[in-house]
């Protein structure tokens, strides 16, 4: 079971990202090496490795390989957005959630006709 108070999240320092929850100065740069979450958080990281590692108490639990996906949502709605949405159950259940979802949501991911797009994640067990 996840606590959120002891997550963080490595692989991110120096990304990109944009903060939905700042929309006067979305535009910012990861300067930290273990990202952790102690509020609502939205953002749509552009990161250079890879490889995300979720970490547990300092111990890594899981890995996310990303494939030719651009970005990584890292997601939780804290106290008052999970209050309010109607199908977050139960309430609190953010302290034991985290989203953290590779994607192509920052920009379009242009097709041309008679063109295919493949994108992929693996997320793998660590200690397991």
């Amino acid at each position: 079971r996840v606590d959120i108070s002891s997550v963080s999240i490595a692989g991110l320092d120096g990304a990109a990202y944009i903060d939905k929850l700042s929309p006067s100065d979305p535009n910012k740069t990861e300067s930290s090496s273990s990202v952790t979450i102690t509020g609502e958080t939205d953002r749509v990281y552009t990161p250079t490795s890879n490889e995300i590692t979720v970490l547990q108490g300092g111990k890594p639990i899981f890995r996310i390989t990303r494939d030719n996906l651009t970005n990584v949502v890292v997601w939780n709605p804290w106290t008052e957005k999970a209050a309010s949405m109607g199908d977050f159950a139960p309430k609190d259940g953010y302290k034991n959630m985290l989203c953290v979802e590779p994607g192509s949501v920052g920009s379009w991911q242009v097709v041309e006709p008679g063109d295919a797009f493949e994108g992929a994640q693996t997320i793998s067990l660590v200690g397991a």
